[in-house]
């Protein structure tokens, strides 16, 4: 068992469990010093989506990383076609990392692979958010059956203090640093399932919301109420309440009815009479 010490004034060393490993405790927030996992400060996690102090990524991730940012800056487009020997000259790499690379995007919906066509970079519709935010919530839900009875206290704070970041981030307009810190907050349970694999799944599906051919328009208002969702699964969480957790994901923060007005304002879709129907 890792002993942790906790970097907070206010927190008290507790116990990781046996399985936590450098990437894991990286991913939820955690370093590992001499046989010790440390909660790093919160400036530390911003970026750590992107960064980590214990591996270099895999050439294949690293590209596909390359490509999701491309995509979502939309210097690639949908129905934009992908030249592979033209992007291996321009990247300075081999093929293979790059069809490595492109295989995992089609697996998360990102491109379409067409026989005797090429790579195709897909359409991202207010359909397939929908079928995200339904993903999102049925992991979640799934991953807290196991993952409440394994926080504690201290995981509670970290998650509070976590949460008043993005706060701070909504406030100041730092986006990019509160999604980052959003992600960390998410993970910090999910990592904490018996199901491993679950993080997997979540974070590829997570990650397609993120990074999409639209227009991103961000919402300090819908920021301030994702927060206030956080403090009630928190609240929850401390309560041991499965239900009450289950709700606040499921039925609140990854419900798309509920979301849907934030939503078409986030990705720029408009507001057309059709799409504000129920």
């Amino acid at each position: 068992m890792y002993q942790i010490s906790v970097s907070f004034k206010s927190f008290k060393p507790f116990l990781w469990h046996d399985y936590c490993n450098r990437s894991l405790a990286w991913a939820a927030g955690f370093e590992i010093q001499n046989g010790f996992a440390n909660v790093l400060e919160v400036s530390d996690f911003v970026g750590a989506e992107t960064e980590s102090k214990f591996y270099t990524k895999p050439l294949r991730e690293q590209v596909c990383d390359y490509l999701k940012k491309e995509i979502g800056s939309r210097r690639i487009r949908p129905g934009d076609f992908i030249n592979l020997r033209q992007l291996s000259t321009e990247l300075g790499i081999s093929i293979t990392p790059l069809r490595d690379a492109l295989l995992q995007l089609e697996c998360e919906g990102m491109v379409n692979i067409l026989p005797r066509r090429g790579i195709m970079i897909r359409e991202f519709t207010l359909k397939d958010i929908e079928n995200y935010y339904d993903m999102l919530g049925v992991l979640e839900s799934y991953a807290l059956e196991s993952a409440i009875f394994n926080l504690n206290k201290e995981h509670c704070k970290i998650m509070r203090r976590i949460n008043e970041e993005i706060l701070d981030c909504a406030y100041t307009n730092q986006f990019d640093n509160g999604r980052s810190l959003n992600k960390t907050f998410h993970t910090i349970y999910l990592s904490l399932s018996e199901n491993a694999y679950i993080q997997t799944l979540w974070s590829n599906t997570w990650s397609r919301l993120f990074y999409c051919p639209t227009n991103i328009v961000h919402s300090t208002e819908w920021e301030i109420i994702c927060c206030k969702q956080h403090e009630g699964l928190i609240e929850a969480i401390e309560e041991k309440d499965l239900s009450k957790a289950v709700h606040f994901i499921k039925d609140e923060h990854w419900s798309f009815k509920k979301q849907k007005k934030y939503i078409l304002k986030y990705y720029d879709f408009g507001t057309s009479e059709d799409e504000n129907s129920d």
